[in-house]
């Protein structure tokens, strides 16, 4: 038996909150920089001895509002790679992180 017999969703509205709404902007943002809070709070530094740099960046997608949480620095790669940085920020806030799939397809 089917839990929402008869249930549609209507696609294009949908989209339209995706693209249009305030409040999910404001909620996606504040999302974003808590995880860069979560990031800078680890305490990593680059060689110069400052701090590793985490943004928020507004990035927004045909179909949606988006914020990405970014390091834009040389060691950005170096520190995810070996101490997860943005992951482990990500998670503590309870999100799933998943990386990005380069196998080719078979």
């Amino acid at each position: 038996m089917k839990a929402f017999s008869g249930f549609r969703v209507d696609r294009d509205s949908m989209g339209e909150f995706l693209r249009t709404s305030p409040e999910l902007a404001a909620h996606v943002k504040e999302l974003a920089e808590q995880v860069a809070t979560n990031a800078r709070s680890q305490g990593h530094r680059v060689t110069s001895g400052d701090l590793l740099p985490v943004e928020v960046l507004d990035d927004p997608a045909p179909d949606r509002v988006a914020f990405t949480v970014a390091v834009q620095h040389p060691a950005g790669m170096g520190m995810e790679a070996k101490h997860g940085v943005l992951t482990r920020a990500a998670e503590a806030l309870g999100l799933n992180v998943h990386g990005i799939d380069t196998r080719p397809d078979t």
